[in-house]
């Protein structure tokens, strides 16, 4: 026994009627003296009498506990670590004790008690993040009805401007139908409603309480882009989330471009090298309007029509339409293209003309209106696959093919090092190619981006296809080795406008990002933010592909849902 630890050293003695008489002897710390010896170290019983039995020692009992133990001596057996005393009585009374030794460290009592308590604290954390990472699809459908109805009675309480109510009632009757999904125990319906709902208020949220007042908002915007307010002659630097004003002017530079939300929910893409004036006031229940001077715009609207102004003409364009305006510098010429829905086209001098999809006009300088022309759809590029890698080494040369539409018999292909096509980054560009193939050489080392259009036999040349991507190299060191991680991709859930959604996430640098086949323009640090549009009526995916340049792919998807009233 180690007499440097504690003992607490129990005695039992049995009694004839069942009962226990415990006594605790604790034995000091030191070791015993010399001549000593405990009952652990005595394996064999010892008689001790009265006498033998000195006051204080382990072995004395006192005389009420002799007289109140029954003649006959206590049945229990005796273990192998038991040491049996006979205790002389009074007179000739003999009674039998059984001395039961037990042992407990302090020590591995507290270890024991720690490590218990320490399981114990760790499986209830286990169950709580259990809970937390996996939660019944009725509560998740709860909290996040209760997490939209806050943000309903925040949006509310802002300064909405008129022409947006209609958003947010839309919002708020998407919410109503969320709930009433709860009731029916349709949990995931449930949580699909409320959620589209809540980004939709988050979005009248994030606009911020001065920048609701104006009449649209500057979304995104590259390179050069300048910004004169209403009644100033100075201009300044655009950024992302400026608001604009009735009587603003926006320009952009040879490499710069521009998206503008407006309060109604219609998109202006101002394209390089142009200049408008807005005329929209937020707090009127007029639609869009804005004064195109010169350049390109793409007018993508919502559940409001727009109206673009030029010198030669007005251009109507009607809800859930896509309308490319475009005013020439030299000549001042105004033409109208419709890709999507419907535009009315009216002249200075008087006519008026309706296009529907893929239907085009020139408005001539004096007023007149040009006849109308059939524009085709855009090629579909088939190879090489986006973001293909070209070790020059190998093969100097770089095959490019594409599927022409009907009607179409020529193609203008451009290679450009900049996304934006802007005219200083083009190095390749073929406007009157009679095959639906290309064979590129002679560039050097670097990032290419190509795309094509179509044009038919009178001339009209159709919208741009889609944006891909490749590389050209030299030797096996340029390209990433066994690279097969897919890139990260996060992306925040979409904000909606009408049929309009802005995308935004983060994905890691030098990876090229598409949203529903669309090219997004991804800056250096991997951040991306696109407005897409959602062509049909109900439920919609959003895709979101990320591709590195290994060609390791990853994508997200977001189901938003659009609601007609």
């Amino acid at each position: 026994m180690n007499t440097s630890t504690t003992n607490h050293r129990i005695h039992l003695r049995c009694l004839r009627l069942s009962r226990i008489n415990l006594r605790a002897i604790v034995s000091s710390s030191r070791a015993p003296r010399f001549g000593q010896r405990s009952v652990a170290e005595d394996p064999k019983p010892r008689k001790l009498g009265r006498a033998a039995a000195a006051p204080g020692s382990p072995w004395s009992f006192p005389e009420n506990l002799t007289r109140a133990c029954h003649p006959s001596p206590c049945a229990c057996p005796a273990s192998p670590r038991h040491g049996t005393v006979a205790v002389g009585g009074l007179g000739s009374l003999r009674r039998g004790i059984e001395i039961d030794w037990v042992v407990i460290r302090i020590n591995t009592v507290r270890r024991a008690i720690a490590l218990g308590a320490t399981g114990l604290v760790a499986a209830s954390l286990l169950a709580f993040a259990y809970i937390r990472l996996h939660p019944k699809p009725r509560d998740v459908a709860r909290e996040t009805i209760e997490r939209a109805e806050k943000d309903l009675h925040e949006a509310r309480a802002r300064e909405v401007p008129v022409a947006w109510r209609h958003e947010l009632k839309e919002a708020a009757g998407q919410l109503e139908q969320a709930k009433q999904a709860y009731g029916g125990e349709h949990w995931e319906q449930a949580t699909s409603l409320a959620r589209s709902a809540d980004q939709r208020f988050r979005f009248f949220l994030d606009m911020g309480q001065d920048e609701m007042v104006g009449a649209g908002q500057i979304i995104s915007l590259h390179g050069k882009v300048d910004l004169e307010r209403a009644g100033q002659n100075s201009w300044i630097s655009a950024r992302e989330r400026m608001p604009v004003f009735n009587g603003d002017y926006i320009r952009t530079g040879a490499d710069g471009s521009a998206e503008i939300l407006f309060a109604d929910g219609t998109l202006y893409r101002v394209a390089p090298d142009s200049l408008l004036e807005i005329h929209s006031k937020a707090r009127q229940k007029e639609p869009a309007k804005v004064t195109m001077v010169v350049g390109r715009l793409n007018v993508y609207t919502s559940s409001s029509p727009s109206t673009v102004t030029t010198d030669s003409a007005e251009t109507r364009v009607a809800e859930e339409s896509r309308v490319a305006v475009n005013v020439n510098r030299n000549d001042h010429r105004t033409t109208v293209a419709a890709y999507a829905g419907t535009a009315k086209v009216h002249s200075k001098s008087g006519d008026e003309m309706l296009l529907q999809r893929q239907d085009r006009v020139t408005a001539r300088a004096d007023g007149s209106l040009g006849a109308k022309e059939q524009i085709p759809d855009p090629p579909t590029l088939l190879v090489p696959q986006n973001n293909a890698a070209v070790d020059l080494d190998r093969s100097p040369v770089l095959t490019l093919r594409w599927r022409l539409p009907p009607r179409a018999t020529r193609s203008h292909l451009q290679v450009s090092r900049s996304r934006r096509f802007f005219p200083s980054s083009v190095d390749i560009d073929a406007k009157n190619l009679t095959s639906p193939r290309a064979r590129v050489k002679g560039l050097l080392a670097g990032t290419y981006f190509w795309r094509v259009a179509a044009i038919d036999a009178d001339g009209a040349q159709s919208d741009w296809s889609s944006v891909r991507r490749f590389r050209f190299s030299h030797g096996i060191r340029s390209l990433p080795m066994e690279d097969h991680t897919p890139p990260q991709l996060t992306v925040q859930p979409a904000r909606q406008m009408g049929q309009l959604f802005i995308v935004e996430g983060q994905t890691e640098p030098g990876a090229t990002v598409t949203i529903n086949g669309e090219s997004v323009d991804v800056d250096a640090n991997g951040h991306f933010r696109k407005a897409v549009e959602a062509h049909s009526a109900g439920w919609n995916d959003l895709v979101v592909d990320a591709v590195d340049p290994a060609g390791n792919r990853t994508e997200r998807r977001q189901r938003v849902y659009v609601e007609v009233y």
